[in-house]
């Protein structure tokens, strides 16, 4: 590093971030020491980087407050930009929340210091979106310690062409219900992330919103609370901070705090409060169903063995919390359950069956009961199950039926299905109607005929090691505004895995989608789709075909053995592919078409029948890191209107040609590698533009372009 930078004299690195670095630095007419943010442009990540880090001094320039990091200066210094700002001495929040010295009242005040900060960013119209414990400073003035809000570069300001609209920013586990759904900030997201905090302080780090993955986070965060505090991390401070957490962590922003100052007096209200109401304070788990039963019995059957006959008449004599247990038989009649209790049958799976007569076997009315190994069929039009409200718990269940096996009806039902069997005779396995949720952990769904599960808008589903199929519709159907989240799933239908549609989203991971007439996933309609480690191969047409705007992102996934393109994004689709293997497709292993925005890092496109990667009509993309081989056509296509950058890629071992050029394309090739293709390294049409070479490529294969006559000649590169 140089020893200056403009007026500053550099002293010594303080840290380095995936961006950028940080030094000591000393203004000489002023006698201060600075912090002198520093980011290297040029290279596509520099780029970036730079537009954020010309983003954070702009916002950082309409802010002046005691509790936000000063910026001094923004300059450039021959090629290397930097951002003189005050330099705090002190450490992070995180640290200090990890390190579990400092008392939470002291962290509490620091918290409402930074919410003081932060409302009057919000004054400003700058919206932070990256609020969390490592972008707040703490040093100590004497006997008190000081909070100073930083690192500015995510943030929002009004109307910005740098974001996409509708793509996430900041860090997942500070992300706010309706931002992971729209993609648009507002206040209320970053008070969102602040009630984060609030929960670290009070657990010494623990996060509201926990998962292995990235998509279980997102799914907790979505469809879940906070998980609960326990009473050892409410001992030093007052129970009626729990409200304040439970506010500021409320899923829709309407029912947070109304700004960020709120929040922050909120915070010095309860610090105020007396300790004593701790232990009664403390939120529990809510109980299961029945867990306080009256401990009633009643037994249905025939042959003398039962109490009653029927179980209509069972459940007239039943209390709440009571327990009814059908003897093996079949019930044809149709019942209406309007109590909180539980349903049993004794026996093996399949010898207790509920027929229903004229409509559905059972209707659900309450919110608590419980059916455990019932098989519930219904005539040809009719549904087996209805839920018409309530959070029934279903284990061990069979449900056979005409139209549907179960329907949802009636906002905020949310059932909780347990290794159930969808048998599906007629178009749909289970219907989701608006508003409601589900969840189904195991079991099967099949037979279907238009969708195993159709999701109304504004629903939530949450799978996990559930099978769905085989069917001769689609496996999942999300609709408009709704939300999925699949965990170890297993999707095979005629027509298509999954389909995404109407500002829907879906997240799954380390599920299989396999074998259909059409596409694994079929993302439409500014839809928003998020994979990791999934398996998505044997389908006649795409593995994954993205349209209409959408936004898929594909993480470690691996797409093998369709019959048409790997992935296929369309119509100003958006599609992130990181370390993810496509291999042995019958056309292009990635097609980017139709003013389509592709960027993939560290993936494998190899062995396919047809081209690696086609950048076609107005695609464009960034292959950064990726290996293209083996592929019976060119390894790397761009056809006219297409343009493509390739960072560090390899293009090898290609029947044909490395890389080929038509007519008006654009390719730029910065330390690549092409060598060992069967027909040469780079062909380009007669009228194409050589590619833009930088940074050391080492092209063994060499140039060829063809001649006005048809004929192919070797050429040295401009």
């Amino acid at each position: 590093m140089r020893d200056r930078l403009g007026k500053f004299e550099v002293m010594r690195l303080l840290g380095r971030g995936a961006m950028g670095e940080v030094y000591l630095g000393r203004d000489p007419k002023l006698g201060r020491e600075v912090a002198l943010k520093v980011i290297t442009a040029g290279s596509v990540v520099g780029e970036e980087a730079q537009e954020r880090f010309e983003r954070e001094a702009r916002a950082a320039a309409l802010l002046n407050h005691p509790h936000i990091v000063t910026i001094y200066e923004f300059g450039e210094d021959e090629g290397l930009h930097y951002l003189a700002m005050e330099y705090v001495h002190g450490e992070e929040l995180e640290a200090l929340i990890r390190g579990g010295k400092a008392p939470k009242l002291e962290l509490l005040e620091i918290l409402a210091q930074v919410c003081e900060g932060l409302a009057y960013a919000h004054e400003h119209g700058v919206i932070h979106r990256d609020i969390k414990p490592a972008n707040i400073l703490v040093n100590r003035h004497g006997k008190r310690l000081r909070a100073k809000l930083m690192d500015f570069g995510l943030a929002q300001m009004g109307p910005t062409g740098l974001t996409q609209a509708g793509t996430w920013m900041g860090t997942v586990s500070y992300m706010a219900p309706e931002y992971l759904d729209s993609g648009q900030a507002s206040c209320g997201s970053d008070i969102f992330a602040m009630g984060v905090i609030l929960y670290e302080i009070l657990t010494g780090g623990r996060k509201p919103f926990t998962g292995d993955t990235t998509t279980l986070v997102l799914n907790r965060i979505l469809l879940h609370p906070p998980d609960p505090l326990l009473p050892t991390e409410l001992q030093q401070v007052s129970g009626t901070l729990l409200k304040v957490v439970e506010q500021a962590l409320a899923k829709r922003p309407e029912d947070r705090y109304p700004d960020a100052e709120a929040l922050g007096a909120a915070i010095r209200e309860a610090m105020k409060a007396p300790l004593a109401v701790v232990q009664a304070a403390v939120p529990r788990p809510p109980l299961p169903p029945n867990s306080e039963g009256t401990g009633q019995q009643i037994r249905v059957g025939k042959g003398g063995q039962g109490q009653c006959l029927s179980l209509k008449v069972a459940l007239r004599q039943a209390g709440p919390g009571a327990e009814i247990t059908l003897l093996p038989g079949t019930y044809r009649e149709s019942v209406v359950v309007d109590k909180d209790v539980t349903i049993l049958a004794q026996g093996k799976p399949g010898e207790v069956v509920i027929a229903g007569v004229a409509g559905p076997a059972i209707v659900i009315q309450t919110r608590g009961a419980v059916l455990r190994g019932l098989t519930l069929k219904a005539p040809a039009d009719a549904v087996a199950l209805r839920i018409a409200s309530g959070a029934p718990l279903l284990e061990a269940c069979t449900l056979q039926a005409g139209d549907c096996c179960a329907q949802l009806e009636g906002a905020g039902t949310a059932p909780v299905f347990r290794d159930c069997s969808f048998l599906a005779e007629g178009p749909v396995g289970l219907r989701m109607d608006s508003g409601t949720l589900a969840r189904l952990e195991g079991g099967r769904i099949e037979g279907f005929l238009v969708a195993g599960v159709d999701m109304g808008a504004g629903t939530q589903l949450s799978l996990h090691g559930v099978t769905v199929g085989p069917g001769g519709g689609v496996g999942l159907k999300v609709r408009t505004r709704s939300q999925a989240t699949l965990d170890g799933c297993a999707l095979s239908a005629e027509g298509g895995g999954l389909e995404v549609e109407g500002e829907a989203r879906a997240m799954l991971s380390h599920c299989r989608l396999l074998g259909s007439r059409f596409a694994g996933l079929l993302a439409l309609e500014h839809s928003q789709a998020v994979l990791e480690s999934c398996d998505i191969g044997g389908h006649a047409c795409s593995g994954v075909h993205v349209l209409a705007g959408a936004n898929v992102v594909l993480r470690q996934c691996r797409l093998t053995g369709n019959g048409g393109f790997g992935v296929s994004i369309l119509d100003r689709g958006l599609a992130t592919l990181e370390g993810c293997l496509v291999q042995a497709n019958g056309g292009a292993g990635l097609l980017i078409h139709h003013g389509a925005t592709v960027q993939a890092r560290s993936c494998t496109f190899s062995e396919g029948q047809s081209l690696g990667v086609d950048c076609s009509e107005g695609g464009q993309g960034v292959l950064d890191g990726c290996e293209i081989s083996g592929n019976a056509g060119a390894g790397v296509q761009v056809e006219s209107g297409g343009s493509l950058l390739l960072v560090r890629c390899t293009l090898k071992e290609g029947r044909d040609t490395g890389l080929l050029l038509l007519e008006d394309s654009q390719v730029t090739l910065e330390e690549c590698v092409v060598h060992r293709n069967a027909r040469g390294g780079i062909l380009l049409a007669r009228e194409a533009a050589d590619p833009i070479l930088r940074g050391g490529n080492r092209i063994e294969d060499g140039f060829l372009r063809v001649d006005g006559g048809g004929n192919l000649v070797r050429v040295a590169p401009v």
